[in-house]
């Protein structure tokens, strides 16, 4: 059995989730001389609200069925859910446009 079952990446937000940490970690860790490390930062941490939005509302449901149990994975958004998607969504979309534009 494998110790790193955490990084099993077999849903779209792990991979946004991972890409934030590291994009987080990154721009506090490491100067990059053409990228501007508050921007970096703020990409990081929108992508990291979003993964841990989708992640908080990804639950496992079941039910006595059929003389057995089903059990299925489905997403079940809160408030706090919604908010954490919503406000990481606008920091992509904000601290992206920035590093389109400090590139340029």
């Amino acid at each position: 059995m494998s110790e790193w079952k955490f990084f099993n990446i077999d849903i779209w937000w792990k991979v946004v989730l991972m890409l934030g940490i590291l994009a987080t970690v990154g721009a506090s860790i490491f100067q990059i001389d053409f990228l501007d490390s508050k921007h970096l930062f703020g990409l990081g941490m929108g992508m990291t609200m979003i993964g841990i939005g989708f992640w908080k509302s990804y639950k496992t449901f079941s039910k006595v069925e059929y003389g057995g149990i089903i059990s299925w994975k489905d997403y079940r958004h809160d408030v706090v859910s919604v908010i954490l998607i919503i406000v990481g969504v606008v920091l992509i979309a904000l601290f992206g446009f920035l590093i389109v534009k400090g590139l340029i």
